[in-house]
């Protein structure tokens, strides 16, 4: 099954203070439709079947069926092959253009003939293997290795010479990122870990376990199951505490406000990482997008029902926050779209495989929100986040504020291999409504705040208009060359900080209609040409 997905960077722990959901781990976006596995207490599952030779066969055959580019698959398995025998120095791969042969201290092991095909995945997938299990055979260095380690050194191998954005996933990693886009069992809580190695509940999911069970922000986790934590990292949290939908998990907690301990019982429910957060700013709704999952577009819709219920009438519109917005689910973006585009073309994907070319529309019943939008992005908006941004501001339903985004516009497909691992691979690239690409290039936004200046010098129609010509010079561009890439995007630096001048610019253009329209007329001109 091919299954696309728009994802970015593993997500890193900002600083020495790392913060984590927790039923919960957050480590990456992607996209599968397996089932998100679960852990019995105490540590990971581990997969019953770790042979690397299965591994490489399937990820081979979707290499070559799947991958946005050719490859060619000398040069890769002679990689691969590396990547996996550097556990033992005395391996050596020699090749020519009839075979591959291995060599331990200099004498020959095996040899095998190379596939006519530079192409044929499974052809060298075959011969690869061969080499593989024979070299564990000879190899006491690589029969007492981690299968797994050895594993995760010839995906990162292989993946290194695809594209920035395919990459290996090894069993844990794969279960969270399940967890980030499926959702699974577990308490909803964000823990951070202190300076001085503390378990902090930083923020409680609403209507999750926890917060039915009196758990507090700021309570400092002490034990869980009667099992002491104090000084545990944090992926040791997340083991115990995620588990089976309706299993119960007991957790000891220290509380400052009341300087006790407080102990409480509650049952696993099953946890989708929160995306969407609302916020009301007097007329205007303020609502931070942090990721794309399966339930992004109903959360974002119960949000924007709630800034009309509670502002009324006189809701001057909303800011769509997605700065450091790293992506998610491919059909999430589409969906988060069509709350603003009432038909038409949102986005489209041009890639080898037959499947992966394909134009994304909107349908007009699908259509939620007629309100004035202006999206907030930075250097850190990505995937997802680049393909609503570049929709709506092609389509002419938002106003972009910020600086030029991170320029990831490929689309990936997730493999799950045998030993439970995945395969995070690029398949298609992206296209926004008026045709051009925005991957290396970035979403250019219609006000720029990287530029230096207070937040009412930018909001005005002197500073959209001093942009026109990038954004003409933007679109226009279809197969930018590097030099190109470099040039645009000095025009608007991409930033990663989330200033509240931001949101100051958003809400004068919201409160101001003559500018809101031109800034809008201005980027879908440019989009239209």
């Amino acid at each position: 099954m091919i299954v696309p997905l728009i994802s970015f960077l593993r997500w890193t722990l900002p600083g020495t203070a790392g913060i984590l959901l927790v039923g919960a781990l957050v480590a990456s976006c992607a996209t599968s439709t397996d089932t998100p596995q679960v852990l019995a207490k105490g540590g990971p599952s581990v997969a019953a079947d770790v042979n690397i030779e299965r591994v490489v066969l399937q990820a081979y055959r979707a290499i070559g069926d799947r991958h946005l580019y050719e490859p060619n698959f000398r040069t890769l398995s002679a990689e691969t092959y590396r990547g996996f025998a550097n556990a033992d120095p005395a391996l050596a791969l020699e090749t020519s253009d009839t075979s591959f042969t291995v060599k331990r201290d200099g004498r020959e092991v095996l040899s095998r003939p190379t596939p006519t095909s530079t192409s044929d995945g499974r052809a060298w997938g075959g011969m690869l293997a061969e080499l593989i299990a024979g070299s564990i055979d000879t190899s006491p260095a690589l029969r007492d290795s981690d299968r797994q380690a050895l594993i995760r050194q010839a995906m990162a191998a292989t993946t290194k010479q695809l594209d920035r954005n395919s990459r290996y996933a090894d069993p844990e990693e794969a279960r969270d990122n399940r967890f980030q886009r499926d959702g699974g069992g577990g308490i909803g809580i964000t823990v951070e870990r202190t300076d001085d190695k503390k378990i902090l509940i930083r923020a409680i999911q609403d209507g999750s376990p926890a917060g039915k069970a009196g758990v507090q922000v700021g309570d400092q986790i002490l034990a869980i199951d009667g099992e002491n934590m104090v000084d545990r990292p944090l992926s040791d949290i997340v083991r115990y505490l995620r588990g089976t939908v309706g299993t119960p998990v007991v957790l000891t907690v220290l509380r400052p406000a009341q300087g006790r301990e407080v102990t409480v019982g509650m049952k696993r429910s099953r946890i989708v990482p929160t995306t969407v957060v609302y916020e009301r700013r007097g007329d205007v709704g303020l609502i931070m997008l942090s990721g794309f999952n399966t339930a992004t577009t109903d959360n974002l819709r119960t949000a924007i029902d709630k800034a009309r219920a509670e502002i009324g009438r006189d809701i001057a519109g909303l800011i769509i926050d997605m700065r450091g917005n790293r992506g998610g689910l491919l059909d999430q973006a589409q969906a988060v779209a069509e709350v603003f585009i009432g038909d038409g073309t949102i986005f489209s994907t041009q890639g080898r495989h037959p499947d992966s070319r394909r134009t994304y529309k909107s349908s007009a019943a699908r259509k939620a929100a007629d309100l004035p939008v202006v999206v907030l992005m930075n250097g850190g908006s990505a995937s997802a986040a680049e393909i609503v941004a570049a929709a709506l501001q092609d389509r002419g339903r938002a106003v972009v504020v910020g600086t030029t985004s991170y320029g990831k516009g490929t689309v990936q497909t997730v493999v799950r291999l045998p030993n439970e691992g995945e395969l995070i691979l690029t398949w298609s690239r992206l296209q926004a409504p008026s045709g051009y690409t925005w991957n290396e290039l970035g979403v250019l936004p219609s006000i720029c705040t990287a530029k230096a200046g207070a937040a009412g010098q930018l909001a005005t129609a002197s500073s959209v208009d001093s942009n026109q010509s990038s954004l003409m010079r933007w679109h226009a561009l279809r197969n930018p060359t590097q030099q190109e890439v470099t040039d645009l995007r000095k025009i608007c630096p991409p930033a990663d900080n989330s200033p509240e001048r931001d949101i100051e610019i958003a809400s004068q253009l919201l409160h101001d209609p003559v500018l809101y329209a031109h800034a809008v007329q201005v980027a879908t001109y440019q989009a239209a040409r």
